[in-house]
């Protein structure tokens, strides 16, 4: 068995504390999602063009639909995103009729550096059956 020096000892410990260190801020970035300087917070709410009312079930989805959200009761959505210069958010009427009616899908293009991004989207009903 070789044995090393003081100075050597210090060195390793030094470069596996370093590993640790990255290896844990990996696992909480996969875990968690991105830390919050490299994200922003797209919400909002979703309505009937024809009277307003909110529409729970519509999938809202950004960044070719790697990231998407459910309306909830209230219309309301949610969805943290990597911090890009250019959004594509798509609404898209998932369950049809159960929500009310059914809805056209529709697209959002935003350009924006802001961290929280407010959209409110009235949906056109779908009369094609």
């Amino acid at each position: 068995m070789i044995k090393l020096s003081e100075k050597s000892r210090r060195v390793l410990r030094a470069v596996y504390r370093g590993l640790g260190v990255t290896a844990v801020s990996f696992v909480f970035q996969a875990c968690y999602g991105p830390v919050a300087g490299d994200a922003v917070t797209i919400c909002g709410t979703v309505q009937s063009k024809k009277d307003n009312a909110f529409i729970p079930g519509i999938k809202v989805s950004a960044a070719d639909d790697d990231f998407y959200d459910l309306t909830n009761s209230n219309g309301a959505f949610n969805m943290l995103l990597l911090r890009q210069d250019k959004y594509t958010v798509t609404f898209e009427d998932v369950d049809g009729p159960q929500n009310g009616g059914s809805f056209k899908q529709h697209t959002v293009n935003i350009s924006s550096t802001d961290d929280y991004i407010v959209l409110n989207v009235d949906l056109e009903e779908d009369t094609e059956e």
